[in-house]
């Protein structure tokens, strides 16, 4: 496989998830729409200009800045679902870095929500 490089000058990895199907399994797949899977997700501010306009440059100063619970907060309230809303602030999120003016980064696809029948053969 290549990929093309998306943020160049930026360490990059790649991780891969999978499980074996025994043999004499077979998978029967049923879709039925779409749902949220979560990648990834951070509470604070990484980047110096995202969400600055109208702010002072020192609430802009610090970019490494995460609320710990980031992921699990939102995994919580989106993965499997088929729409969700989560309010960036600090009463969700906790205050990760005081004085700092705070966004919410969400990194998601939308993937196809199917059952799935296993049987022996």
């Amino acid at each position: 496989m290549v990929f093309t490089d998306p943020c160049f000058g930026i360490y990059k990895y790649l991780a891969i998830s999978y499980f074996c199907v025994p043999s004499g399994i077979r998978e029967y797949l049923l879709n039925d729409g779409t749902v949220i899977h979560i990648h990834s997700a951070n509470y604070g501010r990484t980047d110096s200009s995202m969400c600055s306009t109208g702010r002072p440059p020192a609430q802009l100063a610090k970019i490494d800045c995460y609320a710990l619970n980031s992921q699990t907060v939102v995994a919580s309230g989106c993965e499997g679902k088929s729409s969700c809303s989560i309010l960036a602030s600090n009463s969700v999120f906790s205050d990760p870095c005081f004085g700092t003016f705070k966004y919410l980064y969400i990194s998601y696809s939308c993937v196809s929500k199917c059952k799935c029948y296993c049987t022996e053969q």
